[in-house]
């Protein structure tokens, strides 16, 4: 488990980038449009994905503010819904460097 963090300074405006494993009861469930949704509203860009393991994996730049208030919104625990159990955040430069454009659902890793 890496507990090591994990913002990145990225480009003009003091935006960073963010890769964050959430571990729970998560897929099937709407997390993703949840977390899309939660992103889109604060002017994050980046994406969200399943991952076989049963994590969801989400990659997520913008200022640093809308980060924290979006890493907060996206910890729920809703009756019926997505559980999250565990948040993990990892060093963002280990991960895509692409640049990035609105926030997308990516297909299953």
């Amino acid at each position: 488990m890496h507990k090591n963090i994990v913002c990145k300074k990225h480009r003009e405006d003091e935006r960073m980038r963010v890769f964050i494993v959430v571990h729970g009861f998560v897929q099937g469930v709407g997390y993703r449009s949840l977390v899309k949704e939660k992103a889109v509203k604060r002017g994050i860009r980046g994406m969200v994905r399943n991952n076989r393991e049963g994590s969801v994996e989400i990659l997520a730049e913008g200022d640093p503010e809308a980060l924290k208030a979006f890493e907060e919104e996206i910890n729920v625990d809703l009756p019926g819904g997505p559980q999250v159990l565990h948040i993990e955040k990892r060093n963002a430069e280990d991960y895509i460097s692409a640049d990035l454009e609105g926030f997308a659902i990516w297909h299953t890793v």
